[in-house]
């Protein structure tokens, strides 16, 4: 059920050394593409980085962010083509937000780290790092990394809670 997903998925930096099947995963990309898109335009794309050498480069991108990345099996970049649709990073963080909760139901564990904006460690731009390490050219944008594994240890599940305070009808 939903519910228990979203309750159940946490985010986990710690992961197992073990391989995550190639079939399983692109089932997962396949469903997470399927969210709601402007005028049916689909702009979002995924690249499954699941070697070594370039996962250990992702995880020196930044001091604090990615350093862990190192222990993720895959990391998926999500990011989406700007030029056919103005919405797309929204279409974006709806894609990850499905991959998170596809990856919950298939017995994986994920994070999510924003790369949108912002500068390497070494003062590059990201949308530089993305385009001179993994070939994404304008009109392409990445919007997160999301690492997937098998994690380490244990997490608690997201308690319910009174929402309230948080939810207002009619007006502010």
């Amino acid at each position: 059920m939903l519910k228990d997903l979203i309750k159940k998925r946490r985010s986990v930096r710690k992961y197992k050394d073990k391989k995550i099947d190639s079939e399983v995963l692109e089932n997962i990309l396949m469903y997470a593409s399927m969210g709601p898109s402007n005028g049916n335009s689909h702009p979002v794309e995924f690249i499954v980085v699941d070697d070594k050498e370039k996962i250990e480069k992702l995880s020196e991108m930044n001091s604090f962010a990615t350093m862990y990345l190192k222990e993720a099996p895959a990391i998926v970049i999500v990011m989406a083509n700007t030029e056919i649709c103005k919405t797309w990073v929204e279409e974006a963080s709806i894609a990850a937000s499905y991959l998170q909760l596809l990856c919950e139901e298939e017995g994986l564990s994920t994070c999510w780290i924003n790369v949108k904006e912002g500068n390497t460690q070494d003062k590059i731009s990201y949308e530089e790092y993305f385009k001179d390490e993994f070939g994404v050219k304008s009109p392409y944008r990445v919007q997160c990394l999301i690492p997937i594994g098998y994690k380490k240890m244990g997490t608690k599940n997201h308690e319910e809670f009174d929402i309230s305070s948080k939810v207002h009808y009619n007006e502010f």
